[in-house]
C-alpha cells in the first residue's frame, strides 16, 4: 500500500509469469470510493480474480467515514497488486476520478465504481478486444443493471457497435436518444492516451452534472467503440448512487450541451464533423429555451 506520488515501478509492472509474453499490456483497474462498506468487497473480490495476468488495482478512497478505509486496506495488505492513493480531503467523484487516472501505471484503464462487480474473463476479453482493433479508443461489454427495489435488467449499447466514422459517433451522444445507453461505455477499458489527450472529465456549468457524458462524446471523437455481445458487468444502484440523486433540469441539459461542443471543438475532427455535430447541439439548445418560454407563457396566462 503507498499514498498518492511519482509513480514507481512496481511487483505488478516487474515481476514476470514463467511463458507470460512481454508483449501483455499492464492494465490499470480505477476503483474510486466513498462510503462504499456495503458494496465494496464484492468490486474487489471480482477485481483480484480476474484472468488477465497484468493487473493493478488502484484505489482512491475519497475521504470515507465509514468501514471503508479498513476493508480496502485489509485487501491491500493480502494482495500485491492494489495500490491506494490516500486523501487528506473530499475530491468528489469527478476529481477522484481524474487523479485516478493521472496516477495510474497502466496502458489500459477501466472504471471500477465501488457498487459495480465484473465477470473473471472482463478484462482479458476487453482487452482482446482492443488488440484486435487498433484503431479503437475504447472496449466494453453488455451490463446486468439492478435497481434498488432488487429489479434486474440486461442493457446493452449496440448502436455504437461498428461505427467507424467519428462524426456518426459523435452525433449519436449528441442526440442521446431515450434508447441509447450512453452511458454504458463508461464500464469500458480505454487506451490510456484518452485521458492524455483530452484531459480527463472536465465539469460543465453546473459542476458534475453528467460529466460523463462529455467525457464519453469526447472519446467517441478519437476512435471506434468496440462492443464485446456478453454481460460482463453488474451494475447495482443504491438510494444514494449519485446520478440517481441528481436533480435534472432543462437549464442544465443546455449547459451540458454547451460542453459537449466545447469538447468537440477542442477534438481533431473534421471541420465538417465539427459544423455537423456543434449544429445539432446548437440547435437542440435554442429547441429547449423555445420550449421553456412557451411553457412559462402558458404558466402566465
Amino acid at each position: 500500500m503507498e499514498s498518492v506520488g511519482e509513480p514507481q515501478p512496481s511487483k505488478v509492472e516487474m515481476a514476470e509469469t514463467p511463458g507470460q509474453s512481454k508483449d501483455i499490456q499492464l492494465v490499470t483497474a480505477l476503483l474510486p470510493s466513498y462510503n462504499a462498506e456495503a458494496f465494496i468487497r464484492d468490486t474487489l473480490d471480482s477485481l483480484v480474480a480476474q484472468s488477465w495476468p497484468r493487473l493493478e488495482i488502484l484505489i482512491g478512497d475519497d475521504f470515507s467515514t465509514d468501514e471503508t478505509p479498513a476493508i480496502i486496506q485489509d485487501f491491500a495488505s493480502r494482495h500485491e497488486n492494489i495500490r491506494i492513493l490516500k486523501r487528506d480531503q473530499n475530491l468528489g467523484w469527478l476529481g477522484n476520478c481524474n487523479d485516478l487516472m493521472k496516477n495510474a501505471r497502466g496502458e489500459l484503464m477501466f472504471f471500477a465504481f465501488h457498487d459495480d462487480v465484473v465477470a473473471p474473463e472482463y478484462v482479458s476479453l476487453l482487452a482482446e478486444a482492443l488488440q484486435r482493433e487498433p484503431g479503437a479508443i475504447l472496449a466494453y461489454s453488455d451490463i446486468e443493471l439492478v435497481e434498488p427495489d432488487g429489479t434486474r435488467e440486461f442493457l446493452a449499447c449496440k448502436e455504437l457497435s461498428g461505427v467507424k466514422s467519428p462524426t456518426k459517433r459523435g452525433l449519436l451522444y449528441a442526440q442521446r436518444r431515450s434508447s441509447f445507453h450512453w452511458w454504458i461505455p463508461n464500464r469500458g477499458l480505454f487506451r490510456r492516451k484518452a485521458y492524455d489527450i483530452i484531459g480527463g472529465i472536465q465539469k460543465n456549468q453546473y459542476g458534475e452534472f453528467s460529466a460523463d457524458w462529455t467525457w464519453l462524446l469526447a472519446m467517441s471523437l478519437m476512435g471506434a467503440f468496440v462492443r464485446v455481445p456478453q454481460t460482463l458487468c453488474f451494475k447495482r444502484y443504491q438510494k444514494s448512487s449519485l446520478s440517481i440523486n441528481w436533480r435534472r433540469t432543462p437549464e442544465k441539459y443546455r449547459g451540458l450541451a454547451c460542453a459537449g461542443i466545447s469538447e468537440v471543438m477542442k477534438s481533431d475532427l473534421n471541420p465538417v464533423g465539427k459544423l455537423v455535430i456543434c449544429g445539432y447541439l446548437r440547435y437542440r439548445i435554442a429547441g429547449s429555451k423555445l420550449k421553456s418560454l412557451l411553457k412559462g407563457q402558458r404558466s402566465n396566462a
